[in-house]
């Protein structure tokens, strides 16, 4: 996904780095003492498919907030949760929820640095017991492609939530990152770089037996989830961007590497070196738990050389971001160089050795998710022994020290993947220079300008304005004007310091930056 950019003195400011301010926001742990949650907020509605038939269901979010914050130009992080494309318990595995465990941790520990965080849950199913290979691989590579239309939607929500509903959730829809764990890992990825339909048609997504490709936009819609035959696909939130600033995956693969290139979003990905359900590099994926073929994908070895490659994480390098976790990644990648090629990478975390393979970020209550299980028609036994074989160090701890101990582990690795994380999503979504996607811009007249306290902004086109928001040199926004719907808007008091500044004006579908200056 190549992302347009308009550049503003912004990013010379942005260059200068953490040295000249003293924000400890959005980089310190537990800046804010407590979370507000909001519990099954419906982002849309689209065609699932567990039925085996195509059927409507509402797709479900839960939003973290800062408790007691009052401010009101929040970056937005969405989490796509874990659970092999299907239900938990149902995917035989203890995980595959909003609520598990290392995601209502991580989503909590983001909130309380001050960032809006929403726990999405997206359209599960797929049929590992498929007998033909083509349709195996079909029915996942699917699977990804309604998540990632699902993600879409969820950023299009909170764009149109801005522009019609008075900002309700009090972010910055400029900076929005995408993240995912385990299989949400996989939907973040192609977040990021699925956007041409050459991506989707390469020979591994023919389907031989059916002689067609795997993924047929005329039935299931685009990447973004729009169009298509509305008895696969239901548009949501048409006439609203889904751009994004970066994204970040713990645990998960990119369908094909060829979908990164030249001018897209950074990525930070975290894995375990030795993972089995996902590859650190090339490889194949298994139908869990067997030797069954499924699909080849690129871990995030193969990911960090790419965007390496192409200068895709350089916001990361300059200046160089300085902790315990930084040199503890810089080290494995460079000591391991003749291994993975990762010397120079930025971005690249690995969780080494074979016990740290397979999600040890994960905990559970083995005692509630034996009912649960039960409860959902599953073998809670079976349940159990599938975590356990897959984090053989939580059952040891479990059954040597207990459940604190166990958790414990569980939550040093949390502890890991903020410390890595923060730096970098302060970078990239804080720091980088100020940007906006170029989508379907509008023209706009504005006088004076120079401004003294009065100025006016006039569409060319009878677009309405629906928000200006305006923009220091530090990328910071210090006033906003919300819900005019207007095409010619004079604003009297602009009570603004002398300076430059950027507004940065929106309409639906449109978007347009104009710099002005305060005599």
């Amino acid at each position: 996904m190549k992302k347009k950019l308009l550049l503003t003195a912004a990013f010379f400011a942005s260059l200068i780095g953490h040295e000249t301010t003293a924000q400890t926001r959005y980089l310190d742990a537990d800046f804010f003492s407590s979370v507000t949650v909001t519990s099954n907020v419906v982002y849309g509605n689209n065609l699932g498919v567990l039925t085996g038939a195509p059927v409507a269901e509402d797709l479900l979010m839960d939003v973290y907030e800062p408790s007691g914050d009052v401010a009101t130009d929040r970056p937005l992080i969405l989490y796509l949760t874990t659970g092999s494309f299907l239900p938990r318990y149902i995917n035989q595995s203890a995980t595959g929820s909003k609520t598990d465990s290392a995601t209502v941790e991580i989503c909590t520990r983001l909130a309380k640095q001050g960032y809006v965080v929403a726990a999405v849950d997206y359209r599960k199913g797929w049929n590992p017991n498929e007998a033909i290979t083509d349709d195996r691989t079909e029915s996942i590579l699917r699977a990804v492609y309604r998540g990632l239309q699902d993600a879409k939607t969820c950023v299009r929500y909170f764009r149109k939530d801005v522009a019609t509903n008075n900002n309700s959730y009090g972010i910055d829809d400029t900076r929005i990152a995408v993240g995912g764990q385990g299989s949400g890992g996989y939907i973040s990825l192609a977040f990021g770089a699925l956007d041409k339909l050459s991506e989707i048609q390469l020979q591994k997504f023919y389907n031989f037996s059916s002689n067609e490709y795997m993924v047929d936009t005329t039935l299931m819609g685009n990447w973004s989830g729009l169009g298509g035959n509305p008895a696969l696909n239901t548009n949501n939130h048409a006439g609203y961007s889904d751009d994004i600033l970066m994204t970040f995956n713990i645990g998960g693969a990119i369908g094909d590497s060829s979908w990164i290139d030249a001018g897209e979003v950074p990525i930070i990905t975290m894995q375990g070196q030795a993972d089995y359900f996902a590859p650190f590099q090339y490889g194949i994926v298994t139908v869990p738990g067997t030797t069954v073929f499924v699909i080849d994908v690129s871990g995030s070895s193969d990911i960090s050389r790419m965007q390496e490659k192409f200068g895709n994480n350089d916001v990361f390098k300059t200046p160089a971001i300085s902790d315990a976790y930084t040199t503890r990644a810089n080290a494995f990648n460079t000591t391991n160089d003749a291994t993975y090629g990762n010397g120079g990478d930025e971005g690249l975390f690995a969780f080494e050795g074979a016990a740290n393979g397979n999600g040890p970020w994960e905990w559970i209550d083995t005692v509630a998710v034996k009912a649960e299980a039960t409860a959902w028609g599953q073998d809670g036994d079976v349940i159990l022994d599938n975590f356990y074989a897959a984090n053989p160090l939580f059952e040891y701890l479990y059954v040597t020290g207990g459940y604190a101990a166990a958790r414990a582990r569980a939550i040093a690795y949390c502890d890991t993947i903020q410390g890595y994380l923060s730096p970098r999503l302060y970078r990239g979504l804080l720091e980088q220079p100020f940007s906006v996607a170029e989508f379907a811009a509008t023209e706009v007249s504005v006088y004076p300008n120079p401004a003294t306290d009065q100025i006016a902004f006039v569409s060319e086109d009878s677009n309405p304005i629906s928000e200006i928001l305006f923009y220091a040199l530090d990328g910071k926004v210090v006033r906003r004007e919300a819900n005019i719907n207007a095409t010619n808007v004079v604003i009297s008091n602009l009570d603004l310091p002398k300076g430059i500044y950027f507004a940065n004006l929106r309409f639906k579908g449109a978007n347009t930056v104009k710099k002005i200056v305060i005599q």
